[in-house]
């Protein structure tokens, strides 16, 4: 992942615009579903945020929508890129120096103990 790359809080899967263009569109799933020809299993699934967008449905979507297959694997693979990303943010750990005074070096090592802390005395 490059050290530059903004990582949202939370990553915005595919289906939830797919979502949004049906409420615009007043359209229910089981229309969309009819008319791209998705199973509607797998249309649900997608809009769930259970399943990826493949290029079929990328590409069932661009005819019915109008919106283009690029612009819908464009989508998937940001959602890839951002839940890597923030799985990867989550796993970094960090390091924190503190200094204590004397008389408290007990009570850092029973929190150290505690919490299991590493600390150099």
């Amino acid at each position: 992942m490059s050290k530059n790359r903004t990582v949202p809080a939370q990553a915005t899967h595919p289906g939830e615009l797919i979502k949004d263009e049906l409420n615009e569109r007043k359209m229910s799933q089981k229309q969309l579903a009819n008319l791209t020809g998705i199973a509607p299993s797998v249309l649900s699934e997608t809009i769930n945020g259970k399943r990826a967008i493949s290029l079929n449905v990328a590409v069932a979507l661009e005819k019915v929508l109008g919106i283009s297959a690029d612009y819908w694997m464009n989508l998937q693979m940001q959602y890839n890129l951002d839940v890597a990303a923030i799985e990867e943010r989550g796993n970094q750990k960090e390091t924190v120096a503190v200094t204590i005074p004397v008389g408290d070096r007990n009570l850092l090592r029973s929190l150290a103990h505690k919490f299991g802390w590493a600390c150099v005395f």
